[in-house]
């Protein structure tokens, strides 16, 4: 089921499904779709009929107890289990909790809605519990929107607000946040509230407002180095420090994109398969793609290496920060 579908079939509530699986990467949708299940009960009643629980810090039992109690309207009550960790690898549930949560995804509460909220969580396929979810349970999947349709958003709100963008301002400023949604809307937000004085929003107007983000800064980094700008790379590491960024963590997020790369190289998959595969958003997998193109593995390989090589430095000596990236383009660029 598509949000679009989960969105129509909220509107008749009768033939909504005792069981649903929010799965994905895109949180942002997910979170909204949440917000129109919310908005969905009568507001006298939504205290009661909508319950949300961090599974981190909140019992199977309790959840399991919310979600077979009667609505107080006599229409449907929704239970959201957040951040159940339990359903990847890296969590698990006490014998008895999977025991009950199990019988419950068996015979569940058809008057009520259960939904699992898994997104942004790459849960277990081979766990038992998870089976049982994925047969018993509907599955809603929140995967990133096209970059044509993250445009579309972006244009639709502007026009509402009456804010002035040319397109490919539109087309820098995502960009400029690697047409992530979440950091897109919220970022529009103080677009529009300088927009509202009539002016046109530039490139200039953009690079004021909005902040890159750490892993995208990363990213052009290493464009740069593989375009052999070697004093624009610079420049961007130079700004990075500037701004307060650990050089620790500049020089992680530079291995990280690397390792991206590689595994880009080593795969050799269109853009759609490589996200799909890696598990990242599509716009980073096409990025990675077009870099790769004109890089051997070799040449990947050994930038990550030397970037290890610093990494150690960065953690055992009191050398500049600045000099040993210098080093490290004066080796691959």
């Amino acid at each position: 089921m598509t949000p679009n579908d989960f969105s129509a079939q909220l509107k008749k509530q009768g033939i909504l499904p005792a069981v649903l699986l929010f799965s994905g990467q895109e949180d942002f949708l997910a979170q909204q779709s949440l917000k129109k299940v919310e908005q969905s009960i009568e507001t006298n009643f939504r205290a009661w009929d909508f319950v949300r629980s961090d599974m981190r810090d909140q019992s199977v039992p309790v959840v399991l107890q919310d979600v077979s109690t009667m609505s107080f309207s006599g229409e449907r009550r929704f239970v959201i289990m957040d951040q159940p960790v339990f359903l990847s690898s890296k969590g698990s549930l006490e014998k008895q909790d999977e025991k009950n949560f199990l019988n419950y995804l068996q015979n569940p509460e058809l008057e009520n809605t259960l939904i699992v909220n898994t997104v942004g969580i790459d849960i277990d396929k081979r766990k038992k519990i998870v089976k049982a979810l994925l047969k018993s349970g509907e599955q809603v999947n929140f995967e990133p929107l096209p970059e044509r349709e993250v445009f579309k958003i972006v244009k639709r709100h502007l026009s509402l607000a009456h804010v002035l963008m040319a397109d490919d301002v539109i087309n820098y400023y995502l960009r400029r946040l690697a047409f992530d949604l979440r950091l897109v809307m919220t970022n529009l937000d103080k677009l529009i509230l300088f927009g509202v004085s009539g002016k046109a929003i530039g490139q200039e107007e953009i690079d004021q407002l909005v902040t890159a983000e750490l892993n995208e800064s990363a990213f052009d980094l290493v464009t740069e180095i593989n375009r052999r700008h070697l004093d624009k790379a610079l420049q961007l590491y130079v700004n990075l420090i500037d701004r307060g960024e650990a050089p620790i963590r500049i020089n992680a997020l530079l291995q990280s994109q690397y390792r991206l790369l590689i595994q880009a190289k080593a795969l050799s998959i269109n853009d759609t398969q490589l996200a799909q595969k890696l598990k990242i958003h599509p716009y980073r997998a096409k990025l990675a793609n077009q870099a790769v193109s004109v890089q051997t593995m070799p040449q990947l390989l050994n930038a990550y290496l030397d970037l290890a090589k610093i990494d150690f430095r960065l953690k055992s000596t009191t050398l500049d920060p600045t000099m040993l990236f210098e080093m490290f383009l004066s080796n691959n660029v």
